[in-house]
């Protein structure tokens, strides 16, 4: 960056007019601590410098004028550093347009600056040097290494601390560097062998003012391109494996002379430029027609730089192709060969393309996989084989997107705690906590402070440090108010406004507490007759009853019972460490029984057969009584007839439903041919007829 000398002027610099008495000068100059300032007169036109020095030296009580130093000069305020230092004066005043003093610098600061700038420089170049691949070594007109870097140190084997100083001869008895120096001339691609391997060099000479006053080098290690070379040179020899090599490359491939006149293409050269071979062979770069133009200026660049280029080209819509040409040199140094490799892209980007495309199919499907197995996890205690309950999980689970408020209505037992819990796993919110609190199990006295909490000392028996409540303890998740009817009336209200505010306040405190709380609400209760009878908020309920949720008794969905029954039939066995089962008159029996205490109680019946029955089948003789009727009554119990239909109606449904319940009593086709006393034969039939599933 090109440093300025206004840019190291005070932002506020002295400047005396002719007026000014010697001893004001010298007053200011110490408060400034400033050495020197300059004088203009009335017209803003500098008149010369005041430095301590004169000042001290003169009649304190006279004019500053008669102090004036004439050692100084002026510049532009833009000027740099380095044109800066070159003035002769002593002390230097940056000037704007208007020629005005921008303020003073004295030379000796200038150079110190400019010192820290090449410095610098100096640093930057040989931290460059250090990390480049090649070697680079630098002398003086004497032959004296001034640049050294660690490249070289390997190539040579001389460490830099002993190279730099030293005579190049001292360092490489056969170096011909000087011979640069003497003639003036550079030397390009000298190739030689060092200990370390084949290196190729270019030596520049460094000129001054027309003088020669050094060399520079850079040397390229060629051992591995070397041996390329001397393959390259084998199969020249032998036109044959070079033309067969032509005949079926893939790539495009063309060999130019150093004028650029093609000598060699292959016919995937002419193919992908569309250009017959023969247009081309024998004619310059420049002679060609305009449509390989792309190709051309590549091969052109490579003549004139004389290194490799690459270059990516588009020559027909939607081609692109890869273009390398690359320069060959012979033992001297001199350009023989220019050979050009030309690559279809168009296919290889499709392929990445496809690939990429692929990847995000898959990443895609990963997602959907995560979310579908985070779903099972979620919906894996939530029997729902009836259609009644299926659409009670997929409203659940579309409500637990988003953080609307959902009230959970049923007769107890139904599991209105499962779906809740559920709704919580599937949520955004399913890595923050889940609390549940019963409204009813808590005495009213204690309820306030259990959902928010208190402060130290807000009622005789509180704890000293206070506690927070069920409410902090559910921040960034989901808080379940099970039997939410028990609420009383004075705790609705603050209820109320804890759901509209999202901030709670503790029993005791004053300072209101912002939460980030998703409610879901169960009850077993009418809550609409509770606030008919004002028993319960019309304004809690409304605020309650955004997403309503109502899961039907077990009785409503008896497809639910078989799946229920073997799901805690296989929990207590697990849990017990037991291998009981349930015969099928049990199942027929559990279908037909009404379940007032739903879920709950078929889950609490199935683990009370499997702890004090000894029988590893539980049949009906163990059954205790169902609601006050023995077992065997069960078995017996008439088709009841709830419409009107026609008899071949009729038979269908009972025939379908006895077959339904058999495949699920049995879990397989012939074990319910079995159980409805018929053939297999006719069991598979029905079950085609009716497009039942067999498992």
């Amino acid at each position: 960056m090109r440093q300025l000398l206004h840019q190291y002027v005070s932002p506020e610099p002295l400047v005396f007019n002719s007026k000014q008495k010697a001893y004001e000068v010298l007053a200011q100059l110490r408060q400034k601590k400033a050495n020197a300032a300059p004088v203009i007169d009335s017209t803003g036109s500098i008149l010369g410098i005041v430095t301590i020095e004169d000042l001290v030296q003169s009649d304190m009580e006279g004019s500053v004028i008669k102090c004036l130093n004439a050692d100084w000069t002026t510049v532009p305020r833009d000027v740099s550093l380095e044109i800066a230092f070159k003035k002769k004066a002593t002390w230097i005043i940056p000037i704007d347009e208007q020629g005005n003093p921008l303020g003073i610098i004295p030379r000796a600061q200038i150079a110190d600056l400019v010192f820290e700038i090449y410095e610098t420089t100096l640093n930057r170049l040989n931290a460059v040097m250090d990390s480049a691949h090649n070697g680079i070594i630098a002398l003086d007109c004497n032959g004296i290494i001034t640049n050294y870097n660690q490249a070289a140190e390997i190539m040579f084997g001389v460490p830099q601390e002993e190279a730099i100083g030293r005579n190049i001869k001292e360092v490489d008895p056969e170096s011909t560097l000087m011979d640069v120096v003497t003639s003036g001339q550079m030397q390009m691609t000298q190739k030689r062998k060092l200990p370390k391997g084949l290196v190729m060099s270019n030596r520049r000479p460094i000129i001054r003012n027309g003088q020669v006053i050094g060399v520079v080098a850079v040397f390229q290690d060629l051992t591995e391109l070397e041996e390329a070379h001397t393959e390259l040179r084998s199969v020249q020899e032998l036109n044959k494996e070079l033309e067969s090599i032509l005949e079926f490359s893939y790539d495009g491939l063309s060999i130019s002379d150093d004028s650029g006149r093609f000598l060699r293409i292959s016919p995937s050269f002419g193919k992908l430029l569309n250009i017959p071979i023969e247009d081309l062979i024998g004619k310059s770069v420049n002679e060609v027609t305009d449509q390989v133009l792309p190709i051309i200026s590549v091969i052109e660049s490579a003549l004139e730089k004389r290194i490799p280029i690459t270059m990516t080209e588009a020559i027909l819509p939607g081609q692109q192709i890869l273009a390398t040409c690359i320069p060959v040199f012979d033992n001297q140094g001199v350009l023989v060969r220019v050979v050009t490799n030309l690559r279809d892209l168009t296919e290889l980007n499709d392929l990445k393309q496809k690939v990429l495309e692929s990847s995000e199919l898959s990443k895609r499907y990963l997602e959907e996989l995560g979310e579908w197995r985070e779903r099972f996890i979620a919906t894996a205690e939530v029997i729902s084989s009836s259609l009644v309950m299926q659409r009670v999980v997929e409203l659940a689970l579309h409500v637990a997107r988003v953080d609307s408020t959902v009230l959970i209505t049923g007769e107890s037992g139904v599991g209105k705690e499962v779906v809740a819990k559920m709704i919580h796993k599937v949520s955004p919110r399913k890595n923050g906590p889940f609390i549940e609190i019963n409204c009813g199990a808590i005495p009213e006295s204690l309820l306030e402070s259990e959902l928010f909490g208190y402060e130290k000392g807000a009622f005789t028996g509180a704890s000293k440090e206070g506690r927070i409540g069920i409410f902090e303890l559910a921040n960034n998740g989901t808080l379940l108010l099970d039997e939410i009817a028990e609420m009383p009336l004075n705790l609705q209200v603050k209820l109320l406004r804890a759901l509209q505010e999202q901030e709670i306040y503790r029993v005791g405190g004053s300072k209101p507490i912002k939460l980030n709380v998703r409610i879901i609400a169960a009850t077993n209760k009418e809550l609409w007759q509770m606030v008919q009878s004002r028993t319960f908020r019309e304004d809690l309920y409304y605020r309650l009853n955004v997403v309503p949720v109502e899961i039907p008794p077990l009785r409503e969905r008896r497809e639910d019972i078989i799946p229920l029954a073997n799901l805690f039939l296989k929990q207590c066995n697990d849990k017990y460490g037991l291998n009981k089962r349930l015969s099928a008159e049990v199942f027929s029996i559990f279908e037909m029984y009404n379940w007032p205490g739903n879920v709950r109680e078929l889950q609490n019946l199935v683990e009370r057969l499997i702890v004090t029955v000894n029988a590893d089948e539980i049949t009906p003789s163990h059954l205790p009584p169902l609601n006050g009727q023995e077992a065997d009554n069960f078995s017996t119990l008439p088709i009841r007839v709830l419409g009107l239909t026609t008899l071949r109606e009729a038979e269908e449904i009972v025939e379908k439903e006895l077959i339904a319940r058999a495949l699920a009593i049995g879990k397989s086709t012939r074990k319910a041919a079995d159980l409805l006393g018929v053939t297999h034969s006719t069991v598979v039939r029905k079950i085609r007829h009716y497009n039942l599933s067999a498992h």
